[in-house]
């Protein structure tokens, strides 16, 4: 900054100037040339400055179209004077923007803070971390400790810390020193080093960003926990909680304040893990039928390799099902003289069957509780199928669950909460319960899918056939399915079958999985046990989409990934346009998905931390990576998409990516969102690590990213540092708003069914519809202006919004007192700052006002709408039953029937939805006003601070005081870490003098 930097100056009439700006040496002002002015008038003082924006935050660049290589990382804004007019600019590297935002904010936050304050906060930094080192050394003469102590104490102070780093540091620190001092540190060398090896730069710039200094204080943290991360409810003591667990300075603890080693343990820490901590328990309606879930399914579970030589073990159902796993494959065969499990008809290993069922018995509950479906692929002879249902029998025990013969409820109407515990047995079963034995057809699995109207025939015993309950059957077609098909019985699809179903006809194979299971497996021709994309057939509705799960690949991560979600359970709630008997799905649709809200996901990748070399990798490899991130949506095909970061070239301690990418995502309990990180190579990019993560599991705001190897298996300290915002989220983290286009807009036109009473009935709900949605927009457009008006994006909450407000308040001198009060039921945030209220300051109270008497009168109204609109529902409900009949009564059939359906399941869906989106909408408002009231708190915490001229009122900082403004950012450097030579002093300018290329040619005739 004060070296100086090339930039684009924007004007009001879009024309943009290459000018070369700088900090001048007593950082009272920053100063642009080349210019037409005179030089004072081409600077901008420090002391004017009120906010800097990021991004496209500002209203004169809000709607303003820039050229692609134009990213919002690097376009930020500078907000002066009373009035809050804007100088724009565009850096030429979102590093260089960072700099520049992160060092006019530190100059800010300096101006407010009391003349030592932040060099009381960096000695209490000190202090910690001398008291340590006091600590390990008292054994030790001189003041010294020896390096292996030094390694020791700093994984105490900081687990987080890769041990490699720190002993290139030792070395590097040694190479300064005389051979009598080497392998002694004292306590200052201590100190720099732990600087230097333990504080992250792009968390440091996050702290000075957020708080304009570098420190949280209790109210700050606050806000970032509510506003940033989305956390809900808090106190003070809860927030004060944190501060205690997080943060290691005793000093800052008893001050209230988190310091960055606090800051970032918290960072770091499983609550602010991507994935969110409430999934890691069951947390959906286990009390739906067994059709209306995603089950974790293996297929064949006891081969540990390939398909023809590999071997055979109870290994396989140990990994599985420990691993979640719900539903295992067992082939049975006649033994010598006893069942064994292996391949038919291949070099396979064998295993005894008894073997298998023990320790299926073992591990089946270890991990879940819900019940384990046994696929038996029976081929022997009737005497050792006897067998097997006494080991069956005797090892089960009364864990295998035998349905009812006698019941009005067939098995798969059953949930899996009342089978809990239990085993299911599925495969063939004979025709009569009273026939001794009998045939039915062969069991082989991919037999039942050929178009053999003439399938082999084998004996079937009635010991064993009175043990299943999940009856497999023949698939033909759909239309046989559904008039033949018994709801108790299931069929199995290989992966091409169920391909060119899914193909063909999308919306009656999810229609035939509202009704049936389905199992999908892999083609034979996957002899190496490879694995097929199982999104394809999730999209489909299909409940087991079986997996060679011996295999690790990105087919495997995406499967894994996917059942992380409700616990690990094995059991997945499909999404409600899949299990809803009245609605209308098409996985290959395009279009807006009736009654669902699409979603914007936007993801910033900031950097990662100790990326280890790529599995595999020679002794020749060097030991330094060239990381590139990509971010991969698997999801209906509208929503499949991938985009990747730039490489940061030999760098894989600490890359900093810094880039940020927008993903739509039209259904987004399907969605998954997958990290890859991967090494750049001349010839094929090297696998490093990657993390999968249900698009409901993920947590808004600065998040990190645990990756996994290419194993499955946690890496050691292997993140990505993230931010991520989702707008119009449906379910799970923290609600938000969008303002756009309104693609789920009633979708309104209720469609015509031609039946009169049909029709009557939608007219009246459509009339109840435009009203939710009308009130809807209200709120949201009310809530967008207040966002613009914040300069925040349109992903903010109300805690963000009252940051800003509170800030720009207390930037006015003649603000002493806010208060949160109550008028009419509705709580506003009031100044005491006398007369009228500044033009910036009048705005932002109005559009805040605006959106909170929205929000109460939403709130007051609310209820009447989610009643009128299911009285609506329940009338059409009952209607669909008998649907078919009253067209054939009215005329009207064929084509016109169908389509008369599929209109009337559509305007179901239309108001179902608009039911949810009331519901969800309720939630956000109430949760708006419950951080309206918990900012009452900081509030007062605000006003019982001493608020002297001197504190408001902003001096011009000096040379003599320069450093109470800026040590603390330059002993991290600029993007990287500090200088690693121990004799060098710390040097107070370094992240103010970040070099630039030369001055670019200047655009004629502006300033």
């Amino acid at each position: 900054m004060m070296e100086g930097t090339s930039m684009v100056k924007l004007r009001a009439n879009s024309r943009q100037y290459h000018r070369y700006f700088r900090l001048l040496d007593d950082l009272s002002a920053i100063r642009w040339t080349p210019t037409t002015k005179k030089t004072s008038k081409a600077q901008l003082m420090i002391e004017q400055i009120k906010e800097i924006r990021t991004g496209k935050n500002c209203e004169s660049l809000r709607h303003k179209d820039f050229p692609t290589s134009y990213n919002e990382e690097r376009i930020f804004s500078i907000l002066y004077g009373d009035s809050y007019d804007s100088l724009d600019l565009i850096a030429n590297s979102p590093e260089e923007a960072n700099i520049w935002v992160t060092g006019l904010n530190a100059l800010i936050g300096a101006s407010k803070d009391a003349p030592d304050a932040v060099e009381d906060r960096q000695t209490m930094r000190e202090t910690w971390l001398k008291e340590m080192f006091e600590k390990a050394s008292k054994d030790s003469s001189g003041g010294f400790i020896d390096q292996s102590t030094c390694i020791k104490l700093i994984k105490r102070l900081d687990s987080q810390v890769a041990m490699d780093r720190v002993k290139q540091k030792l070395q590097e620190f040694d190479m300064g020193k005389t051979d009598g001092c080497r392998g002694r540190i004292d306590s200052q060398e201590f100190i720099d080093m732990f600087k230097e090896i333990a504080t992250r730069p792009e968390i440091y710039f996050l702290l000075i960003r957020y708080a304009n200094k570098d420190y949280l204080t209790l109210e700050d943290f606050h806000l970032f926990l509510e506003g940033e991360q989305g956390l809900a409810g808090l106190t003070s003591d809860k927030v004060m909680e944190l501060i205690e667990k997080y943060e290691p300075a005793p000093e800052a603890r008893k001050n209230r304040q988190m310091l960055i080693d606090g800051f970032t343990r918290y960072l770091m820490s499983d609550e602010c893990d991507l994935f969110d901590p409430s999934q890691r328990q069951v947390c959906q309606d286990m009390t739906q039928p067994l059709g209306h879930y995603f089950i974790s399914t293996s297929h064949n579970t006891y081969l540990l390799e390939d398909q023809l030589k590999g071997p055979s073990s109870i290994d396989g159902y140990i990994r599985v099902l420990t691993c979640g796993c719900r539903c295992v494959k067992v082939d049975v065969w006649d033994g010598p003289e006893a069942p064994v499990v292996y391949h038919g008809n291949t070099l396979t290993t064998k295993v005894p069957f008894r073997d298998v069922v023990e320790a299926i018995a073992t591990y089946a509950f270890d991990f879940s509780v819900y019940p384990v479906i046994i696929h038996l692929e029976n081929h022997c002879s009737v005497k050792q199928q006897q067998v097997m249902a006494s080991i069956l029998k005797e090892v089960l025990g009364n864990h295998l669950y035998v349905h009812p013969l006698h019941t009005n409820t067939p098995l798969t109407d059953l949930s899996p909460d009342h089978l809990k515990y239990k085993f299911i047995l599925k495969g063939k079963k004979l025709p009569r319960e009273d026939l001794e034995e009998g045939e039915v057809s062969d069991e082989d699995e991919g037999g039942e899918t050929k178009r053999n109207n003439n399938p082999r025939k084998v004996r079937l015993c009635r010991e064993l056939s009175s043990l299943i309950s999940l009856h497999r059957a023949r698939f033909s077609d759909l239309n046989t399915a559904k008039t033949r098909q018994n709801v108790s019985e299931m069929c199995s699809l290989s992966e091409s079958s169920a391909a060119k179903l899914a193909h063909a006809c999308p919306e009656d194979l999810v229609n035939h999985n509202k009704r049936f299971l389905t199992r999908v497996f892999p083609n034979s021709s996957r002899v190496d046990s490879s694995n097929y994309n199982p999104q394809d057939f999730w999209n489909a509705g299909c409940q087991m989409v079986a997996l060679n799960f011996q295999t690790p690949g990105q087919m495997m991560d995406v499967y894994e990934g996917r059942f992380r979600a409700n616990g690990g359970c094995g059991y997945l709630l499909k999404p409600a346009v899949m299990r809803e008997h009245i609605s209308v799905f098409s996985a290959h649709s395009r279009d807006t998905i009736p009654g669902v809200a699409p979603q914007l996901l936007k993801i910033k990748v900031i950097s990662g931390q100790c990326l280890p070399k790529p599995r595999g990798s020679t002794a020749t490899k060097a030991t330094i990576i060239d990381p590139y991130v990509v971010i991969q949506i698997f999801g209906i095909p509208a929503d499949c998409i991938e985009a990747k970061t730039r490489t940061v070239s030999n760098d894989s301690s600490f890359p900093i990516f810094d880039e940020s990418f927008e993903f739509h995502i039209n259904l987004p309990e399907l969605a998954l969102v997958r990290f890859v990180v991967l090494d750049d190579e001349f010839i094929g990019d090297d696998f490093v690590g990657q993390c999968t993560i249900p698009f409901d599991c993920i947590q808004t705001g600065y998040r990190h990213v645990r990756l996994l190897s290419s194993m499955g298996e946690p890496m050691d300290m292997a993140t990505l540092f993230v931010h991520v915002s989702i707008s119009n989220r449906k379910g799970g983290g923290k609600p938000q708003w969008v303002k756009g286009k309104r693609t789920d807009k009633i979708q309104a036109d209720i469609k015509p069914v031609g039946l009169r009473a049909a029709d009557d009935l939608f007219k009246e709900a459509s009339t109840v519809l435009v009203e939710a949605e009308c009130e809807q927009s209200k709120v949201e457009s009310a809530w967008s202006d207040l966002q613009d008006e914040c300069g925040l994006e349109h992903t903010a909450n109300m805690k963000q919004c009252l940051r800003v407000a509170i800030s720009r308040y207390m930037a006015t001198p003649d603000t002493s007192r806010l208060t949160i009060q109550e008028e009419n039921g509705v709580p506003f945030l009031r100044s005491s700052r006398p007369g009228p209220l500044p033009s910036h300051l009048h705005r932002l109270q109005t559009a805040m006002e605006k959106v909170l008497l929205e929000i109460h009168h939403f709130l007051a109204h609310v209820e009447n709408l989610r009643v009128s609109l299911e009285s609506r529902l329940k009338p059409a409900l009952a209607m669909y039953d008998t649907l078919e009949n009253l067209l054939s009564y009215n005329g009207i059939k064929g084509k016109k029937a169908n389509r008369a359906m599929e209109n009337f399941a559509w305007n179901v869906r239309i108001i179902r939805g608009q039911l949810d989106r009331i519901v969800a909408l309720k939630k956000k408002c109430r949760m708006a006003m419950e951080q309206v009231e918990s900012t009452k708190v900081t509030l007062d915490s605000l006003n019982t601070r001493d608020r002297s001229p001197s504190v408001r009122e902003r001096p011009r900082l000096t040379l003599a005081n320069r450093h109470n403004t800026t040590d603390n950012l330059t002993t991290y450097g600029s993007l990287g870490r500090s200088p690693t030579t121990p004799s060098s002093e710390c040097k107070p300018k370094s992240i103010l003098k970040k070099s630039n290329s030369n001055l670019e040619s200047s655009s004629a005739g502006e300033t």
